[in-house]
């Protein structure tokens, strides 16, 4: 199965997903930084890459990308996935350090942690509603073009049709927008796993 050959009740269901994972991400960054974290899903697609990457910036601009593999009932793939801009945004709200020029060693640890939390907390949610076992990797950060860089995740994760579930997410703390993407690529078969598991097929 493809993501191309879903119903929309199964369309639906992976996007109500999309939607509880994320809100747990929020509630995780908002106990990592102290700080009320409100945030929002405007879009949750499933896409082809090419549309994926258009919708996130141009294809040569520059992002930074946490990625972790997901072992167990569905393995696939998970990134958490910001421009450059929204990734120093992030590091001054958890760090309270004003970036200049790059990022430095330890800001580029915090995001790595940060992405751990959020994407993490994504997964659990995924835990909980299916009840399949699925256990992640340690985080590896990339930073690079956003075409690569997500053709890269594509071709790890094994898949035979060229599309993902793309989950936009605007936090929000006081008057600082940032916005992020989660993206989803199972590997062949485990999304007739997770349907199953939810009795959508």
């Amino acid at each position: 199965m493809n993501y191309k050959e879903l119903t929309d009740l199964q369309l639906d269901a992976l996007k109500e997903i999309g939607n509880i994972g994320a809100g747990n991400a929020a509630t995780a960054l908002s106990q990592m930084i102290q700080k009320r974290i409100d945030m929002t899903v405007p879009q949750v697609d499933i896409m082809p890459i090419d549309k994926i990457v258009s919708r996130i910036g141009k294809e040569e601009e520059e992002v930074v990308a946490i990625e972790l593999r997901i072992f167990g009932d569905a393995p696939g793939n998970m990134i958490f996935l910001v421009t450059m801009a929204s990734a120093f945004r992030l590091v001054e709200m958890l760090t309270g350090q004003k970036v200049s020029g790059g990022l430095n060693e330890f800001q580029t640890s915090a995001l790595q942690e940060l992405g751990n939390i959020l994407t993490g907390a994504y997964i659990n949610s995924l835990v909980k509603l299916t009840g399949m076992m699925m256990i992640s990797s340690v985080p590896a950060i990339s930073i690079d073009m956003l075409s690569p860089l997500i053709t890269t995740v594509y071709i790890e994760s094994e898949q035979f049709e060229e599309y993902m579930m793309s989950i936009e997410a605007k936090f929000t703390e006081g008057d600082r927008d940032i916005k992020g993407y989660f993206l989803y690529v199972p590997k062949p078969g485990s999304l007739e796993k997770l349907m199953g598991a939810i009795g959508l097929m």
